[in-house]
């Protein structure tokens, strides 16, 4: 039998890895990309908040009546309001009177393991930021009383986009807060804002959380812990505007946010 040549065995070991380094490249390629997309791409089943009914403009009444939780300040804070082009309504939070805060949970995407929320939000120009806020983002809870999650994108200091964790597992409460890439959210415009919360295995830190401003990712964090039992499911939104601190609404007593309607997808 004929022995191979030192040449061709270093040849063959070369060819060989040039075949992993490609297997490779192409699930490196895969995975990044697959995370790069907004998850707005990749959810397919939708509903979106309704702000008018048969072509009337809801009222902030109407919307605290049918949320569940609603904030008692929320008819002096919301107003709805179409501005000129925009094809639907928008929201109009008013930070110096309290900000917004109410809960909307669609009936079908509850207990959903992973879903993504999207909105567009608008900051004033000169908006100062203060000593940060809260975004709309996502809760879940089990049936009964006990373990439960809120995840909300935020921004601190300077407009940093940030993000915050609450959880109560076993009864005992935690937070986190999870800083992004440095991005800024931007002021004077539209920003397109994405969410995507994946809940990790029971017992287990896996879940995932990303953030997109304008389709871009800004936050990632994938060792989480949402829940400790698989009976804790995703509730629906957690619609909250509001500072960290007084002193800016003092100074800017005419900051006003704008929300778009919001959107949850789930597979």
């Amino acid at each position: 039998m004929r022995v191979p040549s030192a040449r061709v065995v270093l040849f063959n070991a070369a060819a060989v890895l040039v075949a992993v380094a490609a297997v490779v490249a192409v699930v490196r390629s895969y995975l990044v990309s697959s995370a790069a997309t907004p998850c707005s791409a990749r959810y397919l089943t939708s509903m979106t908040f309704p702000l008018e009914r048969n072509g009337v403009m809801l009222t902030a009444t109407d919307i605290q009546a049918r949320a569940s939780g609603g904030d008692a300040t929320l008819t002096d804070s919301l107003e709805i309001v179409r501005l000129e082009g925009a094809p639907v309504p928008v929201m109009r939070v008013n930070l110096p009177k309290g900000g917004m805060s109410f809960a909307w949970q669609p009936r079908s995407m509850r207990g959903q393991a992973a879903v993504c929320l999207g909105y567009r939000l608008q900051l004033p120009a000169d908006f100062d930021f203060g000593l940060g806020g809260d975004l709309p983002g996502l809760a879940g809870q089990a049936d009964h009383e006990g373990d439960r999650f809120l995840v909300q994108p935020t921004w601190a200091q300077g407009g940093a986009l940030t993000a915050t964790s609450r959880t109560t597992l076993g009864g005992k409460a935690d937070t986190q807060v999870l800083d992004g890439d440095g991005s800024a959210i931007p002021r004077g415009r539209w920003v397109s804002v994405e969410q995507e919360i994946v809940l990790n295995a029971p017992d287990q830190r896996n879940g995932l959380l990303r953030v997109w401003l304008d389709g871009r990712l800004a936050l990632e964090q994938a060792d989480l812990a949402f829940r400790a039992t698989a009976d804790v499911g995703v509730a629906g939104v957690a619609a909250d505007v509001r500072r960290n601190d007084t002193a800016s609404a003092r100074s800017e007593p005419d900051a006003r946010v704008l929300l778009s309607p919001f959107e949850v997808r789930w597979r």
